[in-house]
């Protein structure tokens, strides 16, 4: 009897630091999750809402609720992998305190501020920006039309399958 609680003792002790563990990375992952949705999906959101209107803009209204539908379904699929899959990435490579540190920085005013002129279409920031990466984008696109043989398909894009 003695010996079966020192074992169970034993274990007990041994199992501790893991049980530790294991709630710091739920922790972490908890944190990630939230530092993740209200920095880059809020942008990606942002992004892909003007992008898909832009799309669907010149459809049918038919055409386009049914483009709408789809496109947004698959959105929604792939915003879930990014949350899992950043938020699992930051909360192996951050300590929860750092974590913390780093949502404290999101939730100030002052970079909130920051980050609207940013992101509003119709800043001075958003329409130099968009400028200048325009004008990069086109010198790539005729730098790539330049290399291809005659008749040659297009270069797919990044990411694409």
């Amino acid at each position: 009897m003695t010996r079966l609680l020192a074992t169970l003792m034993l274990t007990t002790a041994l199992m501790a630091p893991l049980t530790a563990r294991a709630d710091d990375m739920s922790d972490r992952v908890t944190i990630a999750k939230e530092l993740v949705q209200k920095t880059l999906i809020k942008n990606l959101e942002t992004g892909f809402t003007g992008a898909l209107e832009k799309t669907v803009q010149p459809m049918a209204e038919d055409k386009a609720e049914a483009v709408r539908k789809e496109v947004r379904a698959e959105f929604d699929k792939q915003r879930e992998v990014m949350i899992d899959g950043l938020s699992k990435a930051y909360a192996e490579k951050f300590s929860l305190d750092e974590l913390k540190h780093l949502s404290g920085i999101y939730d100030d005013k002052i970079y909130q501020k920051f980050q609207a002129i940013n992101s509003d279409p119709a800043s001075t920031v958003t329409v130099i920006s968009q400028g200048a990466v325009t004008k990069i984008l086109n010198m790539l696109a005729i730098a790539s039309a330049g290399d291809k043989p005659a008749g040659a398909p297009p270069m797919p894009m990044p990411g694409a399958k």
